[in-house]
């Protein structure tokens, strides 16, 4: 028989190994606050620097910024001459952060980066074999040491890992100058098939599939005072564009199976005409007459501009929002979709990171002359160019998960998949929504994503379009709700969860997304307020946490005193908090890191706030609010000449309670 000494003491070591982090076997890091012990080159002999810089970090307290004015090969290598002697045949893998900042019209030449290795009886060149490196966005590297997934292995020689002199990283531009951050270079020795540990279960009423996001719909409808000063839908017989938005926001809910959750948060309807780039703006009467004739402006909406003058990166910077949608009239100079912020990259529409802050968003821009079925198709073009961001070429085969979802029956008969934005499965042409032949297809088998088989039946536009009301509607909404929606991580080492990667861009920025390797162990910590916080007032706060992870973030979910009181699932990780200021005291706020993969789950430190606030009688059942349900508390206690109906604090419970507590009440706040 196991005493219970012996159960106890079997429960903790349990429960150890349940919250113990994933570790993996690793070298020290050749790059923490030791520049002087690097080198640079670059093979035109351009100026190059590298110095310890604290104004980046990923790992450790300090990062290296390698500084070139070259325009052909140039990098770091370390040691600055091969004399390194370290023993890395126990490890598989190296692995480095990079943060570049490369502002050249063009950008980065050829695949990149190259991580040359020497050892004392030869080299091993690893090259990628597409261009990864980032810009404005960090990327952790994870390069096989024995080649393969993405990397080219030559060697010179008859290398060998267990004396490894020295270790170099190459990058090329076109132009010149350019510089990069390193951080966190090292040997590991990572599992191609592990998993992170599981988590716990969710919170209640939690989702961990769900992406929500925040947006600001913007509308510019303009008082037309040629025409009775009425608002221009109304002029022209278009559709409310509040309204539309409303309804895209409903399909893509509705067709994603609840995972594309969008809340607008804030709606401006301005009396305004689009500013372009070249400084023109309509008014009402050259708007009246440019439509009539069907002019285009010969230049496009002025995107820096807008975005400036709303504040809209520092917006998205602090949480407050993480999407725009601007509805404006025809003519608008708008593209469809395009990002903006730090790492912005082409989603059927330029970069522009001068919009924006350090976040990337997603700028939608839709014209209210045109209806939902529009407006949603212009949301699928973003999709396939994050898609491609995340896997790579879009051609016609199925060697990748994206091609073979959005293969066509006219490019591999019998083995297409369900289409694209423009074809669907059956389509011989662009927007043949409503083609009546008849193919075999497998779109059956994407609603069972990542079980897909290859079982196909005969379809037609009737699949999507029974009465062909709305085709073009209809068919994106039955496209959308094929997408990947699954838990957790795929066989193809991405998530099955394809909205993730459509509306979380920031995270995927600087990379595809695809989990191969990743450990999957979220760290996190309130960074808003600090520990020690003396909270005075009853106003609501924001508190903000960081998370990190080597993987795929969800949410983190924010506790007060062991109490689940809130979730965010997109950086940055914020909650507004009402503190109670009828309970003084000491608050522990803890956040939880979930990351995507297995559901794993960081911990934050507790930040422990006092709370010493004036008493509040109107809020007098503390939940935080004033309302109805704080009358029928107070007079329950009041009838009952409970001390807490003593809302004046003079010792006795009487009609002047009630005159202090209603005046409190009806002021809605203390």
């Amino acid at each position: 028989m196991i005493s219970m000494r012996t159960k106890h003491m079997l429960l903790c070591i349990l429960s150890l190994l349940v919250i113990a982090p994933i570790t993996a076997a690793q070298s020290v890091d050749f790059a923490e606050n030791n520049a002087a012990q690097w080198g640079t080159f670059a093979s035109d002999n351009a100026a190059a620097s590298i110095v310890n810089s604290t104004v980046r970090v990923k790992d450790g307290s300090q990062a290296l910024l390698f500084t070139t004015a070259s325009g052909f090969d140039t990098g770091v290598k370390y040691p600055a001459s091969p004399t390194l002697n370290f023993n890395a045949s126990g490890y598989n893998t190296l692995t480095f952060w990079e943060y570049p900042e490369n502002s050249t019209p063009i950008g980065w030449q050829d695949n990149q980066p190259i991580i040359v290795i020497t050892t004392a009886t030869g080299t091993i060149r690893l090259a990628a074999q597409s261009q990864m490196t980032p810009n404005f966005a960090w990327r952790l590297f994870k390069v096989p040491l024995a080649g393969g997934t993405g990397w080219t292995r030559t060697t010179t020689g008859t290398p060998n890992l267990s004396s490894v002199r020295q270790i170099e990283i190459h990058h090329d531009t076109w132009d010149s100058g350019f510089r990069i951050w390193f951080d966190g270079v090292r040997f590991m020795n990572l599992d191609p098939n592990g998993l992170p540990p599981a988590g716990p279960p969710p919170p209640p009423g939690v989702d961990p599939d769900v992406v929500r996001a925040k947006v600001l719909l913007y509308v510019l409808n303009p008082i037309m005072e040629n025409f009775g000063s009425r608002r221009m839908h109304q002029v022209y017989g278009w559709q409310n564009p509040v309204t539309l938005a409303a309804q895209v926001r409903q399909d893509l809910l509705t067709s994603s199976h609840g995972r594309a959750a969008y809340d607008i948060v804030q709606t401006v309807v301005a009396d305004e005409y689009p500013r372009f780039q070249n400084g023109f703006q309509h008014n009402d009467v050259t708007f009246a007459a440019d439509w009539a004739n069907r002019i285009w402006p010969n230049s496009t909406f002025d995107y820096v501009g807008f975005c400036n003058t709303h504040n809209i990166g520092a917006r998205v910077d602090a949480g407050e929002i993480d999407e725009l949608w601007i509805y404006a009239p025809p003519i608008g100079g708008m593209w469809e979709s395009c990002m903006a912020g730090r790492g912005a990259y082409w989603i059927n529409g330029p970069a522009y990171p001068a919009a924006g802050g350090q976040r990337a968003f997603v700028i939608m821009g839709w014209n209210f002359e045109r209806g939902v079925g529009e407006a949603i198709h212009s949301w699928g073009h973003r999709a396939e160019n994050i898609m491609v961001h995340s896997y790579g070429p879009w051609q016609a085969n199925r060697n990748t998960t994206w091609n073979r979802f959005t293969l066509l029956d006219r490019d591999a008969p019998g083995l297409g998949g369900v289409g694209n934005v423009h074809f669907p499965v059956n389509a011989t042409s662009d927007y043949n929504y409503a083609n009546s032949r008849f193919v075999n297809s497998n779109a059956d088998a994407w609603l069972l994503y990542p079980n897909l088989n290859n079982t196909t039946r005969a379809m037609n536009f009737r699949e999507w379009s029974p009465n062909n009301l709305d085709s073009q509607r209809e068919y994106l909404n039955w496209w959308y709700s094929h997408l990947p929606r699954a838990r957790g991580r795929a066989p193809d080492y991405y998530l099955a969860n394809w909205w993730r990667y459509l509306i979380d861009v920031d995270q995927f920025k600087g990379w595809d997304g695809r989990l191969f390797l990743t450990i999957g162990q979220p760290t996190a910590r309130v960074v808003s307020p600090m520990s020690g916080t003396l909270i005075t007032s009853s106003d609501p706060i924001v508190i903000r946490a960081d998370a990190e992870v080597d993987g795929a973030l969800g949410r983190v979910d924010f506790y007060v005193n062991g109490i689940y009181r809130s979730s965010d699932y997109l950086a940055p990780y914020t909650f507004v908090w009402t503190p109670p200021c009828n309970s003084p005291g000491s608050f522990a706020v803890v956040a939880k890191a979930y990351e995507l993969q297995n559901g794993t789950e960081g911990v934050s430190p507790p930040v422990v706030v006092q709370i010493a606030c004036p008493y509040c009688p109107a809020d007098f059942n503390q939940d935080g609010g004033i309302d109805g349900a704080d009358i029928s508390a107070f007079f329950a206690s009041w009838v009952n000449a409970d001390a807490a109906a003593d809302v004046n604090q003079d010792g006795g419970v009487d009609g002047a309670d009630v005159d202090t507590f209603f005046v409190a009440w009806a002021a809605g706040g203390c």
